[in-house]
């Protein structure tokens, strides 16, 4: 707390200087120096889980914990050039299992979260931007997620990401990274990912498979018309130092994503990519999507769509499975997430019905249901073959900035409130002594200022 606290007031003392000059510029009318501007945030989550599924076809025991994340960040801004630094600690307490207890405690490790320069306007239409920084385009179902084995933690990734600003709706962006099997910047306190004693299973890396991964890519997105938005990509992946890969793996990924505009209230969703690689890698990933938004009280949107990742008898890595880029995330849910080894989805059709409310514009509510496939049997380890069907699942989710409904105007404004629950009815892709039902739930505050 006391760090916390001369980190506020240093950061306060070295804006009063700038904000000074920036009123006394504004007097004179000449142009402003650099500003300077930073914050904090706050998230305590609790988190239940049992009946979980798992890769090998099991059930995870239980387990009931909270974590606390705390984000200092502080920004550097003129007219050419942006600095960007964001510092975060999270520990957690475990109620059960004990034999948990033991990893990522207080005060556990702080660590360089975010740290890059943007280069704004070279040429007059192009940004660049270099150092540790979070990315994403779409859905996030090729990239959002650099570190995936620590949750939301954190998700960033080392690279250089040049943006080509055609026009306001026409972008194209170059992305270069590398993401070490361990952060390699300097950290404060123990380490998150060491082994401790009682609690030998933790995996000592960010990504979960002891292996450095690379890349490259190109993302262009247009939405110059209102009646068809789209976007086209290519990624080149490299995997290296790992035996789950072979020592090394490399792929290749094509892909397009439609937004047609079909009436004022009906829209769709269109993505479609294929993967190549080696040990003659031939993989599919699709999505579809329908939406219908009448207008009505509490602004419904109704979905109708499906999700398809292709998959291979011999399991997550063969040569027709699908395998995930950046963004092995829970992405459908925890418990989608929990049936592939270090989230990486693959051999999954999900049709499903999803519905989002809006009853304010402090209030957000979402669901999505319907279940679960594996396309291909998968081989088991009694030379038999597991089923085609994972289970029935759905999840809700409920988010409410509570502060500026009952506190406003005042220190608890920026205060928010989530809840969200996931259940799933298993299938026969679990084991039959497996128990039948599942669930995940998380609740959590967060404030920011």
């Amino acid at each position: 707390m006391k760090r916390l606290l001369c980190a506020m007031g240093l950061m306060a003392t070295m804006c009063a200087p700038v904000m000074a000059n920036s009123t006394a510029a504004d007097a004179l009318s000449i142009p402003r120096g650099p500003q300077l501007d930073g914050g904090a945030d706050f998230r305590i989550r609790w988190v239940g889980e049992n009946n979980m599924p798992s890769p090998d076809h099991r059930e995870y025991p239980g387990s009931d914990y909270v974590r606390f994340r705390t984000r200092l960040w502080g920004k550097v801004t003129s007219s050419k050039i942006d600095a960007y630094l964001r510092v975060t600690n999270e520990f957690r307490y475990y109620r059960s299992p004990r034999t948990a207890s033991g990893k990522q405690r207080f005060p556990d490790e702080t660590f360089i979260d975010n740290l890059y320069i943007t280069f704004k306007d070279v040429a007059d239409f192009i940004d660049i931007k270099v150092g540790r920084q979070d990315i994403s385009f779409g859905e996030r179902r090729i990239i959002g997620e650099g570190t995936p084995m620590d949750g939301s933690r954190s998700c960033y990734f080392d690279a250089a990401r040049v943006t080509f600003k055609f026009d306001e709706k026409r972008t194209l962006d170059a992305l270069a990274l590398y993401m070490a099997d361990e952060d390699w910047m300097p950290i404060l306190g123990h380490r998150h990912d060491a082994y401790v004693t009682g609690n030998r299973g933790y995996h000592p890396n960010l990504n979960g498979y002891d292996q450095d991964e690379y890349g490259m890519g190109l993302y262009y997105q247009d939405r110059s018309s209102a009646a068809m938005g789209w976007d086209l990509y290519y990624f080149f992946k490299g995997e290296t130092g790992s035996e789950f890969t072979h020592g090394a793996f490399h792929s290749h990924t094509f892909g397009t994503r439609l937004l047609p505009q079909f009436t004022k209230t009906l829209s769709g969703e269109v993505e479609l990519a294929v993967q190549v690689g080696d040990d003659n890698l031939l993989a599919m990933m699709a999505y579809t999507g329908l939406t219908y938004a009448p207008g009505w009280t509490f602004d419904p949107k109704f979905t109708v769509a499906a999700y398809y990742l292709s998959g291979d008898r011999d399991g997550t890595r063969g040569k027709h499975a699908w395998h995930s880029l950046y963004n092995r995330e829970t992405a459908l849910g925890d418990i989608v997430g929990a049936m592939y080894e270090g989230f990486d989805h693959n051999n999954l059709f999900y049709p499903h019905v999803a519905l989002q409310l809006t009853p304010s514009e402090n209030q957000f509510f979402r669901m999505h249901t319907g279940p679960l496939f594996a396309p291909v049997e998968e081989t088991d380890v009694k030379g038999g073959t597991y089923g085609h069907y994972r289970g029935y699942y759905a999840q809700v989710a409920y988010d409410i900035a509570v502060g500026k409904i009952f506190a406003q105007d005042s220190l608890f404004e920026a205060l928010k409130f989530g809840v969200l629950g996931e259940v799933i009815a298993k299938g026969n892709t679990s084991e039959k002594d497996a128990d039948n039902f599942g669930y995940y739930a998380q609740v959590q505050f967060t404030y920011a200022f």
